[in-house]
C-alpha cells in the first residue's frame, strides 16, 4: 500500500533515495520486512523508531504514515506501508528468477498464498492482546492515546487504533478475550502443522513471504511461552527457519538478545503466577 503523497507532509522524506525503513526492533511486523531486505540482499538504511517512547504518535513520523505504526519503507520518496504489502513490493521489484519469495498474479499457487497471508494478517489484533497480557507490552495512557489521536492528518485505521487502545485502557482485558486469542492461534497453528505434514515449507519445496510472515508470529508465540512442540511438524518447521542466515540475524541482534532477555522474565512470572498461555488452550 502506498501513502498518498498529499498524505506525506513530512516533506524531506520525498528527497530520501535508496531504500529507508521506519522501524522497531522488536516489531514483528517490522521483523518480516528486515528478514526479506538480507534474504534479497538488499542495501538499506535504517531508522528506528522507538515504540515504547511512542515515537509512532509524534507529528514527525505521523506525517509519513497517517496511520502511525511501523514498518514503513520509503523507496525513492515514496512510502510504502503494511508489512505484508510491503513484503509484495519487495519480492515484485528486487527479486529474480533464482532467487525470488511470492507466487505473482499469473501463478496459479497464487490466491492461496495470499489467503495464508491475509490469515496471518488477521491475527494482529490477537498478537497484540497476548503480548500485554503475557508479555512486556503495556497499555497505553490516556495522555498519550490522546497524543497518538490528535498529532498527524485523519486517518481511518488510526482511528481504530486509538479505539481499540481506548477500550482496553479503559476496561481492561477479559479471560474470555485471552482465552479466544489463545484458541485462536491454536486453531490455525494446527491448521499450519497439517500443512507442513507434507510439505518443507508453507507453500511447497521453496520458502516464500508466506514462511517470513508467519515466522514472526510463531516466534513471538514462542516468546510468549506457547507450547509449540504441541504442532510437532511446525516445531520442526520452526527449528528450519532459524537455522537460515536472515533469521538467525535477527535473533543475534543486540536489542533481539536484549528483548529475549524480557520476555524470558515474563514468561518466568507467569509461571510462577500460574497464568500462562497453556492454561487457557483447552478452556
Amino acid at each position: 500500500m502506498i501513502i498518498d503523497d498529499s498524505k506525506v507532509v513530512t516533506s524531506e522524506v520525498r528527497e530520501w533515495k535508496g531504500l529507508h525503513l521506519l522501524h522497531f526492533q522488536m516489531s514483528t511486523c517490522s521483523m518480516k520486512v528486515r528478514v526479506l531486505l538480507r534474504e534479497l540482499g538488499l542495501d538499506w538504511i535504517s531508522h528506528p523508531i522507538n515504540l515504547p517512547k511512542h515515537e509512532n504518535s509524534k507529528v514527525w513520523f505521523l506525517g509519513i504514515n497517517p496511520r502511525g505504526v511501523v514498518p514503513v519503507l520509503v523507496h525513492d520518496g515514496v512510502v510504502h506501508v503494511e508489512s505484508n504489502d510491503i513484503l509484495t513490493y519487495l519480492d515484485e521489484r528486487f527479486s529474480t528468477a533464482e532467487n525470488n519469495y511470492f507466487f505473482h498474479e499469473n501463478d496459479p499457487s497464487n490466491p492461496e498464498a495470499k489467503e495464508l497471508l491475509d490469515l496471518e494478517d488477521g491475527l494482529h489484533s490477537d498478537l497484540r492482546l497476548l503480548t500485554v497480557k503475557f508479555g512486556p507490552l503495556s497499555l497505553k495512557s490516556t495522555k498519550h492515546i490522546n497524543h497518538y489521536e490528535a498529532n498527524g492528518i485523519a486517518d481511518e485505521y488510526r482511528q481504530r487504533e486509538v479505539s481499540w487502545w481506548r477500550e482496553k485502557s479503559q476496561q481492561g482485558i477479559t479471560s474470555d478475550e485471552i482465552s479466544r486469542a489463545c484458541q485462536n492461534f491454536c486453531e490455525i497453528f494446527g491448521v499450519l502443522d497439517d500443512r507442513l505434514s507434507a510439505k518443507t515449507w508453507l507453500m511447497g519445496e521453496r520458502i516464500s513471504i508466506v514462511d517470513i510472515a508467519w515466522f514472526a508470529n510463531i516466534q513471538r508465540l514462542v516468546m510468549l511461552g506457547y507450547p509449540l512442540k504441541h504442532h510437532p511438524n511446525l516445531f520442526r518447521y520452526y527449528k528450519r527457519l532459524l537455522a537460515r542466515a536472515s533469521f538467525k540475524a535477527e535473533r543475534e541482534h543486540p536489542m533481539s538478545r536484549l528483548g529475549a532477555i524480557v520476555f524470558a522474565f515474563f514468561r518466568k512470572v507467569s509461571k510462577v503466577k500460574g497464568f500462562q498461555i497453556s492454561n487457557f488452550l483447552n478452556a
